[in-house]
């Protein structure tokens, strides 16, 4: 040929018109139907999703309420915040360690259970100064136990989510949690131990409810719902109604 390449160009123009007639569009249904159908066929991943919501509602009502009342601490705002910036700083250093020795559900559920703890405890009456109490000292405590809750609950759901349904995971959670966290100042407006009895029993269930979840330290993030119940299988949780039921009859 004159030009020299014209059988490579015409191999090459063959490629793309047999490249040009391939669908590239994604079929894959993302409607809001389609992923309602997978909560359907797939119980355990219906739990983990009940579970993370009410974790999410829980952790941020709790934590700002508990942050709400730090303009009463100390002498000045200055040492009030100073204090909450320190409180802050402590719980993210010991999330760090935490997940890396206790893994997520186990840091997780042992934050909240300490959080449950020092909300009970804070019904003791005891103050030895005008600005200090038993109660000021253990919030210094627990807002501690639950930042470190609030902030792993981002990284948790991450891993538990399957990738096809995470983002609508992160939306419906976030949105909970954003309403709830408008309830938290009208919770710790409220006056009277119950309040602190109720945030005790608050997050004492979400140390409980923790448990029902799977491990997801050093595992590799699923992709699909089905992916869900293998890994809930796979470490001896429920997948669903029927399973849940045989295993309250083997005990």
């Amino acid at each position: 040929d004159k030009f020299g390449r014209l059988a490579d160009t015409e191999i090459s123009l063959t490629e793309v018109k047999l490249l040009g007639s391939v669908n590239t569009q994604d079929t894959t249904d993302s409607s809001f139907m389609a992923k309602m159908s997978e909560y359907r066929k797939h119980p355990g991943l219906t739990l983990e999703l009940v579970i993370q919501c009410y974790l999410w509602c829980s952790c941020c009502l709790l934590y700002y309420g508990v942050n709400y009342g730090w303009g009463s601490f100390g002498a000045t705002p200055y040492v009030s915040y100073l204090l909450a910036a320190g409180s802050k700083i402590v719980a993210y250093i010991f999330l760090v360690l935490f997940i890396k020795f206790f893994g997520r559900r186990n840091t997780l559920a042992y934050s909240l259970a300490a959080s449950s703890l020092c909300f009970l405890l804070s019904i003791i009456p005891w103050r030895w100064t005008e600005s200090w109490s038993f109660d000021r000292l253990l919030a210094l405590i627990v807002i501690i136990w639950v930042a470190l809750a609030f902030a792993l609950l981002f990284l948790y759901l991450g891993e538990l989510a399957p990738t096809s349904l995470r983002g609508f995971t992160l939306a419906l959670c976030g949105l909970l949690a954003r309403l709830a966290a408008f309830s938290g100042p009208y919770f710790a407006n409220s006056s009277g131990p119950a309040k602190l009895v109720g945030a005790s029993a608050m997050a004492a269930l979400g140390a409980g409810l923790t448990f029902l979840l799977p491990e997801t330290r050093d595992l590799p993030i699923p992709a699909e719902a089905a992916d869900v119940s293998d890994r809930r299988r796979q470490q001896g949780l429920c997948v669903n109604a029927y399973e849940l039921r045989k295993s309250n009859y083997s005990v």
